[in-house]
């Protein structure tokens, strides 16, 4: 059943409607994946440290009906997320708080994820990476249910199941992997790599539209609560809910990697797709083209003049080709020199500064380098301390 979206009307975020409308949505596509005593992870979106009132975050009502819904089924549920910036008990502390999570755990049986450790997943097929690192809360679960939130981002455009999976990269990351990407099409192929690496895992996808956010930041009710075994499905009924030209998406990429049909992409089970359909809903302009970063100084230009890198010392390389090996995106590669000896060679516009190659040096020729912009503020920073 894994065609079928469920979608529910839902007028308020109540925890107890929500619970019957999970049960009664799992019952309706004949979900089966679980089974008593198996612990799951809720994968929540909620990037930033906000209100639930701003709509950028799961509900955490939603995150409770959805617990309760699983620990009904006698399953153990664990709430995880990593924000954008330090992936820290701190960190998440403040994020659980202020989005209700905290709160949320506190009324239903779940728990809130506190393993700040991370590891890496191999990905040999990836077209954006051929590896990940991920958070170490993966391992603990058997299954994770994925629940997004729907809205329009100013630099992503259309975010809904598929790019919630994103959370599941440490926060310190977040920002080095977007640098690498100029354009949407290059972020949306690392976001389809994602889900394909963990699709096996990742069995259920959630996404909260009941209030949902435009692309000029208002909030809008669409009263939606969507359900599907498939990530690229529900996105692409949400799409088709909002107006949005699914060629405009991410889902393009996904069907030229031979993903998903377009044509005829998924079915509705629950209520009508027309109940929920705005026609004035404010999606912006964005398309495989977009570029991610509208002031491509501040974002990129600036942050690669300060940021610490990598520098392999060619003279001294012994063409082991582990560095090579190890890199996640296929930034380093081998190349031979006059005298037919191997060295490694890296290409920086790959490069996400993950220094896994320079832990990785048996030989210790892979150094890090501080760029004089970064010794420069060092600098004012320690003058501005002593004041």
């Amino acid at each position: 059943m894994s065609d079928f979206v469920s979608l529910s009307y839902i007028e308020e975020y109540n925890v107890d409607i929500i619970t019957e409308k999970v049960k009664s949505a799992l019952g309706s596509i004949n979900f089966n994946k679980f089974k008593p005593k198996m612990k799951v992870m809720l994968k929540i979106c909620a990037p930033i440290s906000c209100s639930p009132d701003e709509a950028k975050t799961t509900n955490p009502a939603v995150v409770c009906g959805v617990a309760n819904a699983l620990t009904d089924m006698g399953l153990s549920v664990v709430v995880a997320e990593s924000p954008y910036g330090s992936y820290s008990n701190e960190e998440l502390d403040k994020v659980y708080l202020n989005t209700g999570m905290l709160e949320m755990a506190n009324s239903s049986k779940s728990t809130l994820n506190n393993n700040l450790k991370t590891f890496e997943l191999e990905n040999p097929n990836g077209q954006a990476s051929k590896s990940f690192t991920l958070l170490d809360a993966i391992n603990d679960v058997d299954f994770i249910v994925n629940i997004g939130k729907l809205k329009i981002d100013e630099n992503l455009g259309f975010l809904g199941a598929t790019a919630n999976l994103f959370g599941l990269i440490p926060g310190e990351l977040k920002a080095l992997i977007l640098n690498r990407f100029d354009t949407l099409k290059q972020f949306n192929n690392y976001i389809i790599d994602l889900y394909e690496c963990l699709k096996n895992k990742v069995v259920l996808n959630i996404v909260d539209g009941i209030v949902s956010l435009e692309a000029n930041n208002n909030q809008r009710m669409l009263y939606c609560l969507a359900l599907c075994e498939n990530a690229y499905k529900l996105d692409a009924c949400l799409c088709d809910i909002l107006g949005i030209d699914l060629n405009n998406t991410y889902l393009k990429q996904a069907e030229e990697r031979k993903l998903i049909q377009l044509t005829h992409p998924y079915k509705v089970l629950g209520e009508e797709k027309e109940k929920f359909v705005v026609p004035d809903f404010e999606i912006g302009e964005f398309n495989e083209e977009t570029p991610i970063h509208k002031n491509k100084f501040k974002q990129k230009h600036y942050f690669n003049l300060t940021q610490q890198r990598v520098k392999i010392n060619q003279k001294h390389c012994k063409g082991c080709s582990i560095c090579s090996k190890i890199c996640p995106t296929g930034a380093i590669m081998m190349r031979y020199d006059k005298e037919n000896e191997l060295y490694a060679e890296i290409d920086y516009s790959k490069c996400i500064y993950c220094f896994k190659c320079f832990a990785a040096c048996p030989y210790r020729v892979v150094e890090v380098k501080k760029p004089i912009n970064y010794k420069i503020l060092e600098k004012q920073i320690t003058k501005y301390n002593e004041k």
